[in-house]
């Protein structure tokens, strides 16, 4: 199986943008059956996360740990880089989603990686570093344009 990321390009801007669209694809990732490491970048987005998951729709909610506190039952484990040992990365997880400045060191671990852009100078420089860095190890690059 070929490891392929997929770089999501925000069009439009809306607050908090990046944090919607990852609740987005953790929504979908745990109806699919599938298991996710959220790299948050910071404790900060960690917090502005977790607490977008636990109030996603007003009809449900993305069930998660953090990766402090992770259970194993959970799908979805969200923390920052410094919280992820190689016990975490035990878990089997089908999806990386990074929303941190830079590749972790790890990406190369997972088959799948989804990669969230917001249409801001900074996000779009700190994409093309990280959309050089999966190519230049092997990684099928798709890219998807959309608005919130």
């Amino acid at each position: 199986m070929s490891k392929q990321v997929d770089f999501y390009l925000i069009g439009n801007q809306v607050a908090d943008a990046k944090y919607k669209l990852a609740a987005r694809l953790c929504n979908k990732i745990q109806r699919l059956n599938k298991r996710a490491l959220v790299d948050t970048g910071d404790a900060k987005a960690t917090n502005k996360l977790d607490q977008l998951l636990w109030t996603f729709s007003d009809a449900s909610f993305v069930a998660h740990d953090s990766l402090k506190d992770r259970d194993a039952i959970s799908s979805i484990h969200i923390g920052e880089i410094s919280e992820v040992s190689s016990e975490v990365l035990q878990a089997n997880y089908d999806v990386l989603v990074n929303l941190a400045d830079d590749a972790p060191p790890f990406s190369h671990q997972f088959n799948r990686v989804a990669e969230i852009v917001e249409p801001v100078d900074a996000e779009k420089a700190a994409a093309r570093r990280r959309f050089k860095n999966y190519r230049d190890e092997g990684f099928e690059l798709k890219t998807h344009d959309l608005e919130l």
